[in-house]
């Protein structure tokens, strides 16, 4: 479990494994509750937002001959130099990973999300399959669930937060027992 001051932004990630690339935040739904009252819950704005790094000089490819919407590998012009576990960008926001790469052959691990001109350019791009929430912050001090889900993609993450507010001081009781003993299983 985390712990946060009451109002203190944070963020929370998910890693897909790169396993999902190119999805838009608005797919994801994000939410937290009390723990002890999980119907009382609140939405967080913003979905989830795809973490791209830089990596410098990116490899490309032209593909050769239109492919369609739902392809599971694309024809590409030889002496390319996207290489097998690469991320390509193929249309605006849209990512696949590769799994193959032949001298003319792309093989792809999810299907395209939309068709491809004849000569269009692919281009590496850094995607990891690591999505994050913008930051946020919980008002109140307790125990909550976040939860991040996406119905389309089979994702349901929870991740327990602990709010608490450090300008109140803990009051320690003298008078109580300190329990020294330690348990020790045979």
């Amino acid at each position: 479990m985390k712990t946060y001051e009451i109002g203190q932004n944070f963020d929370v990630v998910v890693s897909t494994k790169a396993t999902l690339l190119g999805a838009s935040s608005s797919e994801f739904k994000v939410e937290f509750a009390p723990t002890n009252d999980l119907k009382s819950s609140t939405a967080v704005d913003g979905g989830l937002s795809e973490v791209v790094e830089d990596i410098g000089t990116a490899h490309t490819a032209t593909v050769n001959g239109a492919v369609t919407y739902g392809a599971k590998f694309i024809t590409v012009d030889s002496g390319h130099d996207i290489v097998s576990g690469d991320s390509v960008e193929y249309d605006t926001n849209k990512f696949v990973y590769i799994t193959k790469a032949t001298d003319t052959k792309l093989y792809l691990r999810t299907p395209l999300r939309s068709a491809l001109a004849d000569d269009a350019t692919l281009t590496q791009v850094g995607n990891t399959g690591v999505y994050k929430t913008e930051e946020f912050a919980i008002p109140n001090a307790g125990e909550y669930l976040v939860t991040i889900t996406s119905p389309e993609h089979g994702i349901i993450v929870e991740d327990r937060i602990r709010t608490v507010d450090s300008t109140v001081e803990q009051v320690i009781d003298p008078d109580a027992p300190v329990y020294s003993d330690v348990a020790v299983a045979y």
